[in-house]
């Protein structure tokens, strides 16, 4: 099965993809993601909460992480907070310009003495630029994106992971991503832990000690509130009931998307849905 990338696009006037973000917690982000572009998560405000290969972190205003490529990972700001972050996704094709092989290519941001907090004051003056109204802008983007490039390439390359290399990552992820996949692609229907380990190829009791241990969180939790981070966003952005987005997002019935729903906000989703509507109308 060919593994589920986020797809991503660049703008041709910048070295990388930049974006900021403003992000609240009306819906708890469950999708873990991974993609073949390297990329810096920097914290304009607020607190973030950041999954990256299984391991968490908090992530407070003015820090970053760095996600290699095909790092798994999900980045959403704290219970009940809201956060704004600038994403840096790394364009392999303009590093080749100046490197010719870029597949596999790693980063160790702390290898080098001095360049996790040279990278973060490069990242910050990249947030700041978005309050300048010039038409030349971009320049300075470039002129930023360019230095930090420049660091992490000089200082930070660590290894490539390539197919025939003997180096064995710490946690062997292939497997959960193989069924990150299917989950993400079949959670709107019934998903049985016999049939996602088969998809694996791995007995159901190892695949079930090997999500848990690899993402976390075990594979019942994780569908779970994917389908819940679903079901809820339906009903925010589409104006679906809760009995239709119940069954529309793979829950059994509205009693299940219910007890979820308590579970993780301690309200129904109808209450959840006015809280946030009342909030956004302050």
């Amino acid at each position: 099965m060919d593994y589920k990338y986020d797809i991503i696009s660049f703008d041709n006037k910048i070295p990388a993809t930049l974006k900021v973000e403003n992000i609240d917690s009306r819906t708890r982000k469950s999708e873990l993601l991974w993609h073949r572009e390297p990329e810096l998560v920097y914290v304009i405000s607020g607190k973030a909460e950041c999954v990256i290969n299984g391991e968490e972190q908090t992530l407070g205003e003015g820090e970053f992480v760095l996600l290699n490529s095909e790092d798994v990972h999900l980045v959403r700001p704290l219970d009940n907070s809201s956060c704004s972050l600038l994403f840096m996704i790394f364009s392999p094709e303009y590093i080749k310009q100046f490197r010719n092989t870029v597949d596999g290519l790693l980063f160790d941001i702390d290898s080098f003495s001095g360049i996790r907090q040279s990278v973060g004051e490069l990242l910050e003056k990249i947030a700041d630029s978005y309050a300048n109204s010039s038409p030349y802008i971009s320049m300075l983007q470039i002129a930023y994106v360019n230095q930090i490039y420049y660091l992490l390439l000089e200082h930070c390359v660590c290894y490539r992971r390539m197919p025939s290399s003997s180096g064995i990552p710490k946690r062997d992820f292939s497997y959960a991503k193989t069924a990150i996949s299917y989950i993400n692609e079949n959670y709107s229907r019934e998903i049985t832990l016999d049939e996602i380990s088969s998809i694996v190829n791995l007995s159901p009791s190892y695949f079930s000690k090997y999500f848990k241990k690899v993402t976390q969180t075990s594979f019942s939790e994780y569908l779970a509130n994917l389908r819940l981070e679903k079901a809820i966003r339906d009903m925010l952005d589409n104006g679906t009931s809760v009995s239709a987005a119940a069954l529309k997002n793979g829950f059994a019935n509205v009693k299940s998307f219910i007890t979820q729903c308590k579970k993780v906000y301690n309200c129904t989703p109808a209450q959840y849905k006015k809280k946030i509507t009342d909030k956004k109308s302050k």
